[in-house]
């Protein structure tokens, strides 16, 4: 698990964020560049957002435990400072987990075959965008392996989806005829193959 994204409420109609950035010297807030205050603490090190509404955003816990932990620390701390708020419908919102495959992948064929439901486009980015609509969550597929998977609520979304995932598609497309690891080196490849089938053809 690499970050768990939660949102939560402080109990009241609105907030002000100037009072707020005034008032506790963990808080920044400037209207000109975006519309929420911006709230960080070091234990657990996350960062959170607080709009007027009252909602507030937290981001950069690495499990569930820690994100309540941090959602309950800002509360708290806005209590300490002075703020009537409470604690209200904690929610985690996103997952972000990350594995590896253990061997290289085949973007550019694995593209071709479920271009469907895959982006790739390794001029703007260089991994390939999966997205499985059961259960709803979106894989990012690299040259090296990695898999960074997002968009899942609970850790069950992501376990039951990369079984399925892995030995339905990921398993097929590790490449085992060329070293090339660097994704410009394997572009230029996937390149000169395009361009060698183009010549053949005509």
């Amino acid at each position: 698990m690499q970050n768990v994204v939660c949102t939560f409420n402080l109990g009241v109609e609105t907030v002000s964020l100037r009072a707020l950035a005034n008032r506790t010297p963990f808080v920044e807030y400037n209207p000109k560049k975006f519309a929420a205050a911006t709230a960080r603490i070091i234990d657990p090190r996350t960062t959170a957002l607080c709009f007027a509404s009252g909602n507030m955003v937290c981001t950069g816990a690495k499990n569930e435990q820690l994100a309540r932990l941090a959602a309950r620390k800002y509360v708290y701390v806005l209590q300490c400072c002075g703020f009537d708020v409470a604690f209200h419908n904690f929610r985690i919102q996103n997952l972000v987990a990350s594995t590896d495959v253990g061997g290289l992948l085949m973007l550019d064929e694995m593209a071709t075959a479920y271009g469907a439901c895959c982006s790739y486009e390794p001029d703007m980015f260089p991994g390939l965008v999966l997205r499985i609509t059961e259960p709803k969550v979106v894989y990012l597929c690299f040259r090296s392996g990695k898999i960074v998977i997002t968009g899942a609520r609970n850790r069950g979304m992501i376990s039951s989806s990369f079984e399925r995932v892995y030995n339905d598609i990921l398993k097929k497309f590790i490449d085992e005829s060329t070293a090339a690891s660097n994704s410009a080196q394997y572009r230029h490849e996937c390149s000169a193959r395009t361009i060698d089938r183009y010549e053949r053809s005509t």
